[in-house]
């Protein structure tokens, strides 16, 4: 203790000691006096830090830390308590409070400890059976005695001792009760149980003739089922006769047949005990055993459906193809308009009607019935002649016309025809 300018016995500091948890807030409580007359000038917390092989008092202001990592809550008329938030390992050590006055200053050689801790969970046993005792117990190495707070993967556990079951098995940590943001670090409770809930799933669900099953087998159990047995009944339902046909947690049949059905059941097995799934009947629908066939035959009957409408297409087409032939033809016997591709046909007529002929002149040689045979009536048949122009179709009948042509230097082909119109 330093005592400079000191002029009463008065002057001194007194500390408790503190334990606390990491992450956690911790008060270092401390009082100081001087003598009357005095007015406290300047306060200040130091901490022993080791430089160079010696102790030294390093001003918390001068150490590595968050702004509001050390906060002085004390005063200037004798209370020097300190607040640290948010403890660290590195915190625990000694811490030293000094002052000074009007009429003097105080450097203590005296220190209040801080010893820093972690809770820590301890579950016993940490592995058990389904119906064990289990206990839990939350250890922080601080002498104070707080009410406890536990958690199982996040959510609070009311009862810190119980049964074990497999819903209890689980992450475990605990916390001080009114600081449950500063948990201790998580501890497994592994709760081993035999096989139960034991089934068995067919795939494919319905079976062709032929094709491949798979029968799995699936538990709970913990530890895992490291033996699985197959059996199928040979005699009917209520009968213990069965016959071993596989192991293995997947039973193959590659390609079923009518000797495969019947009833299957497996036997799960771990280091605690067995299980077995309620029996499976495995059958084949009636009329399966041909199914195989149905994708040929229904292959078979679309081609024959394709086949036949490529005919009536055909046939269809073929007729278009001569209707339209007709119509082209009569279309040109009419004077219509043929193929855009063709020349145009024109047909030129020129009809003429020749006069009424004079009546003939009475021949006084002429025997009288010859005169009376040859002479013509007006309603005996008349004689006209009919002049019609054919144009050549192409340039190459235009160059052969000149040699069938009569007339020689016309460019028509002249037809003569004889119409004879019938008496009346």
């Amino acid at each position: 203790m330093n005592t400079e300018g000191v002029w009463s016995g008065r002057w001194g500091v007194t500390y408790e000691n503190q334990c606390a948890l990491r992450g956690a807030s911790v008060d270092l409580k401390c009082k100081y006096d001087y003598t009357l007359g005095n007015v406290i000038t300047r306060v200040s917390w130091s901490k022993a830090q080791q430089v160079s092989n010696r102790w030294i008092q390093v001003p918390l202001s001068q150490l590595p830390s968050s702004p509001n990592h050390f906060a002085y809550i004390g005063d200037y008329h004798g209370n020097c308590d300190l607040r640290i938030n948010n403890v660290q390992a590195s915190d625990q050590g000694a811490y030293y409070f000094n002052f000074a006055a009007t009429f003097g200053k105080w450097t203590s050689d005296t220190y209040a400890f801080l010893t820093v801790r972690e809770l820590t969970t301890v579950v016993e046993p940490s592995v058990a059976r389904e119906g064990d005792a289990v206990k839990l117990t939350c250890k922080s190495g601080c002498p104070e005695t707080k009410k406890i707070s536990w958690f199982k993967d996040g959510r609070l556990v009311r009862r810190p001792q119980f049964q074990a079951s497999r819903e209890d098995a689980g992450s475990y940590s605990c916390a001080i009760q009114g600081e449950e943001t500063v948990r201790s670090a998580s501890v497994a409770l592994n709760v081993h149980y035999q096989p139960t809930n034991v089934s068995v799933s067919v795939n494919p669900e319905h079976i062709i003739a032929g094709s491949g099953v798979n029968l799995t087998c699936i538990s709970d159990a913990n530890p895992a089922a490291d033996n699985y047995t197959w059996y199928k009944r040979t005699e009917p339902t209520g009968s213990h006769s069965r016959v071993h046909v596989g192991s293995g947690q997947v039973l193959s049949l590659p390609s079923m047949e009518s000797s495969h059905c019947g009833l299957y059941v497996c036997y799960v097995r771990n280091s605690l005990g067995e299980g077995n799934s309620p029996e499976v009947v495995l059958t084949m629908a009636a009329g399966q055993h041909g199914s195989q066939s149905l994708p040929i035959l229904a292959g078979v009957g679309l081609l024959l459906f394709v086949a036949l409408v490529a005919v009536l297409l055909l046939f269809w087409r073929k007729q278009k193809s001569e209707a339209d032939k007709k119509t082209h033809l009569v279309s040109r016997l009419h004077g219509g308009a043929s193929n855009p591709e063709e020349p145009t046909e024109t047909i030129y007529s020129d009809i003429h009607t020749p006069p009424p002929s004079p009546p003939p002149v009475s021949d006084p040689y002429s025997p009288p019935a010859s005169r009376g045979k040859n002479t013509p009536k007006s309603s005996e048949a008349e004689i006209i002649y009919t002049t019609v122009t054919i144009k050549p179709r192409d340039r190459r009948a235009a160059q052969h016309k000149n040699s069938w042509s009569k007339g020689g230097a016309d460019d028509s082909s002249v037809i003569y025809s004889s119409v004879a119109k019938s008496s009346r």
